[in-house]
């Protein structure tokens, strides 16, 4: 049996979806987010049309698949990294229902890793495979418009890019339904662009300056370098206030696992650095429902000590991996009667 066999894997006992269900939604993406791994699987074993194992995990829930999100990078082929999913007109009960999903895999093979060690060091805007995502989401909110219901979904290390995709959506004001399954906490990195932004201002007030002593008018010219100076600092201010004003708009439910260590930090993040000054935070969410799924009765949030997990590692390493395993798969979230605890948070 193919571990990707929709009718012994799959969500069998979701015959109704209801839209405005969490649950059920959490179980859509989740399998959205399996079809994309499916869909790899199938390019590298040849299988098209009918015999693509990834068609029942999107159209049991009424959607089609338009297309397949393609990386050229360091592959001459080409590897899926996701795809994109149309939800089907007679499908649509709700006006939660989605129009337009987006969903992106982990790691599957040796092309992911370059793009997960610059996504784990906060370079992965830099990647093809980040830009391809942005630019799909921007071309759907382009077509659809911002106030469609459009989603967007990912898991383990590839969660880390949907999650930097949707931030920047957030910012320019459109919301995209997140859904971020088993996201690693990513470092910061100041953007290149940010940087850029203040080389063309250091430009822009040199030609002044340059300018104004050609002409000879020394005082205007500090006057005026001194109101420019005012005046893009405050622009700066209000155009990083509206910024966080967005994202603590943008609402991402990031799901996690309490015994996997990839994410456990993304729960020290919530319940103590959310209590913060966003001025001392990175504003990497600023407003998200954290859900945990703990598994079993009785069990606890994990210790944030390094120590905790290397006796974990040491402790019988076969079992040690398999609880890992079980603990970051994907297919935990469409398992029916999930325990989870499900907490909102703002930031200040």
């Amino acid at each position: 049996m193919s571990t990707h066999d929709f009718n012994h894997q799959g969500p069998q006992h979701l015959n109704n979806v209801e839209w405005e269900n969490h649950e059920h939604q959490r179980i859509v993406a989740a399998c959205l987010v399996h079809a994309a791994y499916v869909l790899e699987d199938d390019r590298r074993e040849g299988r098209s049309g009918e015999d693509r194992l990834g068609r029942p995990w999107w159209e049991f829930f009424g959607f089609e698949c338009i297309s397949t999100l393609l990386n050229l990078e360091n592959c001459s082929s080409g590897f899926t990294i996701g795809a994109v999913f149309r939800l089907k007109e007679a499908s649509r009960t709700s006006p939660f229902a989605p129009a337009m999903v987006i969903a992106v895999r982990g790691t599957v093979n040796h092309h992911d890793w370059g793009v997960n060690v610059d996504t784990l060091l906060g370079r992965g805007r830099q990647r093809h495979s980040c830009r391809i995502v942005m630019q799909q989401a921007e071309s759907l909110v382009r077509e659809h418009g911002v106030e469609s219901n459009l989603w967007l979904c990912g898991h383990s290390l590839w969660a880390a890019v949907a999650t930097f995709v949707g931030d920047q959506m957030a910012k320019k004001g459109c919301f995209l339904t997140t859904f971020l399954f088993n996201p690693p906490y990513i470092l910061d990195r100041r953007s290149k662009d940010g940087f850029r932004h203040k080389l063309d201002d250091i430009m822009e007030v040199a030609g002044d300056v340059t300018g104004g002593l050609i002409a000879g008018k020394f005082g205007r010219v500090f006057a005026d370098l001194a109101a420019l100076g005012t005046n893009l600092h405050d622009k700066k201010k209000l155009d990083q206030q509206q910024q966080f004003d967005n994202l603590k708009k943008w609402n991402p439910r990031v799901y996690v696992n309490a015994k996997d260590w990839i994410c456990t930090r993304y729960i020290e993040y919530f319940e103590r650095k959310m209590k913060g000054s966003p001025e001392k935070l990175p504003k990497r969410i600023a407003s998200a429902t954290l859900v945990i799924n703990m598994d079993e009765p009785g069990d606890e949030l994990p210790h944030f000590k390094e120590a905790y997990f290397i006796m974990q590692w040491f402790d019988n390493p076969g079992d040690a991996y398999r609880r890992f395993k079980e603990a970051h798969s994907i297919m935990q979230w469409w398992k029916p009667g999930l325990r989870v605890e499900a907490k909102r948070y703002v930031m200040a």
